[in-house]
């Protein structure tokens, strides 16, 4: 017996009013199981479980949001705050790639000595008009060296210097673009007049977060598997189309 009418939406299929439709019948992301076994293979391999999954978890959130964009009319405050937690979704799966590829390859930042004690701070003093100070520390070497903990930057630029995925040198600034949009998440952080949400980001962002994210998870490096379940992550032609014209746009007008 089928309950859920042939004209229902998946969104529709969701909904709290349409509660009677069967369990099975309702829209469902992809199995995590599936988002794991893309996750397994060469320079991914090793990766921990905990890390899988959670990228998994972020993928079907992924999914759903773009359910909504697909589906919904959407205001488009509402639209333009999806868009951002999409690319904190999408670019946190890729920074947890990042790290993992930076580890996994022997490049983990590490610091070799530590601080002693409290640092001494000496009397002010003015050179050439302006008011310093000098800050003594002591600082021994440790027995064995310490992990640091990386930012995303020192991954992007690590994993661009050693090669450790088959990206071309030009995705990089885009994805350096979309770890700023990335840092919006400080609400406090406004480098300029206007700089909000609304105004920094546009529509051209969520197919460009979503077609990098696509690259990196199927990179070369990763032996991807030719059947995969992470196609929904592709732009359309026409959204490719319309990304392409605005960054050539944009290039022309920095030009």
């Amino acid at each position: 017996m089928i309950n859920r009418p042939a004209d229902m939406s998946d969104l529709e299929s969701i909904l709290e009013k349409n509660s009677n439709v069967y369990y099975s019948e309702r829209w469902h992301p992809i199995a995590v199981s599936c988002f794991e076994s893309e996750l397994k293979h060469g320079a991914l391999y090793g990766m921990s479980k905990e890390v899988r999954k959670n990228i998994a978890y972020s993928l079907q959130y992924l999914q759903y949001i773009q359910l909504q964009f697909d589906q919904a009319h959407l205001h488009e405050i509402i639209a333009t705050h999806l868009i951002k937690t999409y690319i904190i979704t999408a670019m946190g799966i890729i920074e947890a790639i990042f790290h993992h590829l930076v580890v996994s390859k022997g490049y983990q930042k590490k610091n070799e000595w530590a601080i002693q004690g409290k640092p001494v701070h000496t009397n002010a003093f003015k050179e050439n008009g302006v008011e310093k100070k000098h800050i003594i520390t002591t600082e021994y070497r440790l027995n064995s060296p310490e992990d640091i903990q990386m930012d995303f930057e020192y991954l992007i630029n690590k994993v661009q210097e050693k090669k450790l995925v088959s990206l071309s040198y030009k995705a990089f600034p885009h994805i350096k673009a979309l770890k700023r949009l990335r840092n919006k998440v400080h609400l406090h952080l406004i480098r300029y007049e206007n700089d909000t949400d609304y105004m920094g980001i546009s529509f051209y962002d969520y197919t460009l977060v979503r077609y990098i994210l696509f690259l990196v998870l199927r990179d070369k490096s990763f032996s991807p598997p030719k059947e995969t379940c992470l196609s929904f992550l592709m732009p359309t032609e026409e959204q490719m189309r319309r990304l392409t014209a605005h960054i050539n746009e944009n290039r022309d007008d920095e030009e």
